[in-house]
């Protein structure tokens, strides 16, 4: 049986190798040699180039969205975990460069639609992570009544909209800077008093 620790270094070399080349430069024996491995003791880990792509992506997001998590945990109110919550996760691709350039190379990674959706299960998460915070806003008093569900694709896809215009479409400052004034806009139209 595969070894945990030798799989996480496998992905992340992999995603390491897909960044700098892109998908269809990159080859599983870049990535062997990434690892020191051969390509034939690699396809022990994983069964195709797509596959190891695929696994590369998931573990990034999967980090991305549990890093937000760790973050909203350290707060107690639903207005500062919402704060966190946002600026964290808006935030992290700027620090993260080989995930940053697999996005640019690939967007059909980010998708609103749950159909075309790759990494559903991990986007489901993370909209997770809203549905929680708004639903302590509203039982503590500090949010107005809202359709939780309805809310949080809402705000997931305006989100994923940010992330394509600042880090995708280059489009930086000044996405960032609308992000910023939306974000307190839907602050303020969330809690019943002045966060």
């Amino acid at each position: 049986m595969p070894k945990p620790d030798k799989k996480q270094e496998i992905l992340t070399a992999a995603l390491k190798v897909f960044a700098r080349y892109g998908f269809k430069k990159a080859t599983v024996e870049d990535v062997a040699k990434e690892v020191s491995m051969t390509k034939s003791n690699l396809y022990f880990y994983v069964s195709s180039k797509r596959e190891l792509y695929e696994q590369s992506i998931r573990d990034a997001l999967t980090k991305w969205r549990d890093s937000v998590a760790a973050a909203i945990a350290e707060k107690d109110n639903a207005i500062e975990k919402f704060k966190v919550m946002a600026v964290k996760s808006y935030e992290y691709l700027a620090d993260d460069e080989q995930l940053r350039s697999i996005l640019i190379q690939d967007p059909g990674i980010f998708t609103l639609s749950p159909a075309e959706d790759r990494f559903y299960e991990i986007n489901q998460g993370a909209m997770l992570l809203i549905k929680d915070i708004l639903e302590q806003g509203i039982d503590e008093g500090l949010f107005i009544e809202v359709d939780v569900d309805h809310t949080t694709e809402f705000l997931f896809s305006v989100y994923i909209m940010f992330l394509i215009k600042t880090y995708i479409k280059s489009e930086g400052v000044s996405a960032f800077g609308m992000y910023e004034q939306g974000t307190s806009l839907v602050l303020r139209g969330l809690c019943r008093t002045d966060p």
